[in-house]
């Protein structure tokens, strides 16, 4: 991998959904404008989205669902409801893939002149610097401890721990997290290499010491939604999309020019119950409140429903500047874009950073008061909507948000970093 900035390549190790991905896509395109070599090395149904981008990718294990998650649809169900179930269900299906995953990666590591990786790579941080090449683990939510401030651990019933207890709480969370990853790690040094498909991947004969972090990880959120970060983050602000922006499709833009002030309704890339039931659901919600819907289904083709309209893959920022308000799920990515369109916002949480996100969005006071999935009834979701409405893209709190957003350059100080652990 010679070429680029110097002679420099960057390797970007995305493992996990869209939502995991797309940030490293931002990354992968500004630092190729910055003039390095980039591989994004992702999971199967990842690489059309850097195919997409014009970067490079490197599939290194099948799609994500089949990854990081159990094969059995009520068991992904089930995760959604308890956080322990999904631990298990991830961990056991990482460790399945550990092997694959770590054959791919193995020559691109050795290869590569800077490394980053996300949160399911994390323990690859002190494997490859013990291996001479500069790591960093990107953070996509405050994951970090540190109960004196918002991190993604923090609740308002276990707020009131006393402090060590709630610092104890913290750090097993974020170990427990971290180890999902343990299995791909320990496959990339000493004897467990030998049963790699690739000799001597990378320069290290021994287990690395001390915890999964050789270095400050970098947290690609902005102070708006997380103003007090663990202070051992790099924080760089929100990276937003740095390509150009993609036009609706015309039925799309269409259909938005008859039905002023739609909701979206979008939950992201997550696994979930059938398409047909979340649409019957979705548009009666949307002809409770009044108010036409967007329903973002991945993959799905444009198509109109009793109370709204389904769409696919589209550039949210071509579609939010043309409605009222958004429903999602709280992902990292979906809530500063929101919050950067200046729109009001309903977080329906499901599971991991997610909750975080939400009691964020309300706290800020962009948005009224997280309601988790299991709690998501009709009436609560036709409140919540209305409420959103009632505070307006027009409130101050939200205007300054999105302004605030706006003059943050989270790519470039994550490119100028880049840089420095370049030289």
């Amino acid at each position: 991998m010679n070429g680029g900035h110097g002679g420099r390549s960057v390797l970007l190790v995305a493992l996990g959904t869209r939502g995991d991905v797309e940030p490293f896509v931002r990354l992968g395109w500004r630092l190729r404008a910055e003039g390095y070599a980039v591989t994004v090395a992702v999971l199967e149904d990842g690489a059309a989205r850097v195919r997409a981008a014009g970067l490079r990718p490197a599939v290194v294990g099948p799609v994500a669902a089949q990854a990081m998650w159990s094969g059995s649809a009520f068991l992904r169900a089930a995760a959604h409801l308890n956080p322990g179930l999904m631990w298990l269900q991830m961990r056991r299906a990482l460790e399945v893939v550990a092997p694959t995953v770590a054959g791919h990666l193995a020559p691109l590591l050795r290869r590569a002149d800077v490394v980053l990786v996300g949160l399911a790579a994390a323990g690859l941080v002190p494997v490859v610097t013990a291996a001479g090449v500069p790591a960093r683990l990107v953070l996509l939510a405050p994951l970090l401890p540190h109960p004196g401030g918002t991190a993604t651990w923090s609740t308002s019933a276990w707020d009131r721990l006393p402090h060590p207890l709630e610092s104890a709480r913290q750090a097993l969370l974020w170990r427990m997290t971290t180890a999902l990853s343990t299995p791909l790690a320990s496959l990339l040094h000493g004897p467990a290499r030998a049963a790699l498909p690739v000799t001597a991947p990378l320069a290290v004969t021994a287990p690395p010491a001390g915890p999964p972090l050789s270095g400050p990880p970098l947290l690609a959120t902005s102070a708006v939604l997380d103003p007090r970060p663990a202070p051992h983050a790099v924080s760089t602000g929100w990276w937003p999309d740095p390509s150009p922006v993609r036009h609706l499709p015309r039925e799309v833009d269409r259909w938005l020019d008859r039905h002023p002030g739609a909701v979206l309704m979008a939950f992201g890339s997550m696994p979930g119950s059938s398409t047909r039931r979340t649409l019957e659901r979705l548009g009666d919600v949307a002809r409770s409140v009044g108010s036409p819907a967007v329903v973002q289904v991945r993959g799905a083709s444009t198509r109109a429903f009793p109370g709204g309209l389904v769409v696919g893959e589209v550039d949210h920022r071509a579609l939010l500047p043309r409605l009222a308000a958004v429903v999602h799920h709280g992902g990292s990515g979906t809530t500063h874009a929101v919050t950067a369109a200046g729109l009001p916002q309903v977080v329906v949480p499901h599971l991991g950073d997610q909750p975080h996100y939400a009691r964020a969005v309300h706290r800020a006071g962009l948005g009224p008061p997280p309601l988790p999935r299991p709690l998501a009834t009709r009436a609560r979701l036709v409140g919540r909507v209305r409420t959103a409405l009632e505070l307006g893209e027009g409130a101050p709190q939200v205007r300054s948000a999105a302004s605030r957003l706006s003059g943050e350059d989270g790519l470039g100080t994550a490119a100028r970093l880049v840089d420095a652990m370049a030289q």
